[in-house]
């Protein structure tokens, strides 16, 4: 019998960087032009994809995921905005589903996942976990107004701009979505540094390297800006591979779960939530 594989999707290397160490047997490849990782999460094999950022970018991730390993579940792994104002940096939020404006239809086995996965907040003593649907948005949401905004319309308490296109790859593959991300700025912050960091997110040139450098050594207050996220980012990326790390055990049995209750054919009963 063949072992099970779990497929996360990693939007970028500097992410990665910090969360590897969760890991352990990691080998390096490519695979359609992405970097990826086989490896070990506990027990469990598993494939790393670093697909980079936005919708598109992941869809093609867990496309390719899928289709070059036979996966048991799809893990959307990675940093997020708050939309909440109850959650800090480095707090820990657990998904079982992703939400865009237009309001998701819900599967019971996805509510039931749920509340499956306050148990294993709950079980958390050495961190703030959550428990809440991500929103996935087109672009970068930098403005503390526009968070409120979009948690007061959706409740969603976290954004990032990957994991409805995970999500749906797990739905069209009859697999387990998970999302597991940390917090790199709170809902009441404002992401400073936007007109160097949107285009570099948006190319995938080698040269775009070399531009945010001269952008930034030209700019100097975009200096303190772009070190004032990188600390912000090495926060939430210890936070959460100390997370993957203390809760290997208990997130294996959610996800042996997961795979063993998964509805194998269409699911005849959603609800709009």
């Amino acid at each position: 019998m063949n072992q099970p594989i779990l497929g996360f999707v990693v939007a970028l290397p500097n992410e990665w960087k910090y969360f590897r160490a969760a890991f352990s047997h990691l080998r390096r490849g490519r695979c359609r032009g992405l970097t990826e990782y086989r490896g070990r999460f506990g027990d469990l094999n598993c494939v790393i994809m670093l697909g980079g950022v936005g919708k598109e970018n992941a869809a093609v991730a867990a496309r390719t995921l899928v289709e070059h390993h036979s996966l048991s579940a799809l893990i959307s792994l990675g940093y997020a905005g708050a939309l909440s104002p109850e959650l800090i940096r480095g707090d820990i939020v657990l998904s079982a589903y992703s939400m865009t404006p237009a309001k998701p239809s819900v599967t019971q086995w996805e509510l039931e996942l749920e509340q499956n996965l306050h148990l294993v907040a709950d079980q958390s003593h050495e961190h703030h976990v959550y428990v809440s649907p991500i929103f996935t948005a087109d672009r970068i949401i930098a403005r503390h107004h526009e968070k409120h905004r979009i948690f007061e319309q959706t409740g969603a308490e976290i954004v990032d701009m990957e994991s409805i296109s995970i999500f749906k790859v797990a739905r069209e593959e009859r697999i387990p979505f998970l999302g597991i991300h940390s917090v790199t700025d709170t809902a009441e912050e404002d992401i400073p540094a936007l007109e160097v960091i949107t285009p570099f997110l948006a190319s995938k040139s080698f040269w775009r390297y070399p531009k945010i450098f001269w952008d930034i050594i030209t700019h100097p207050k975009f200096i303190y800006d772009m070190a004032i996220l990188n600390h912000n980012a090495r926060i939430a990326g210890k936070y959460l591979a100390h997370f993957l790390k203390a809760n290997e055990a208990a997130l294996g049995d959610l996800i042996r779960s997961c795979m063993g209750s998964y509805p194998k054919g269409p699911s005849s009963v959603e609800r709009r939530v």
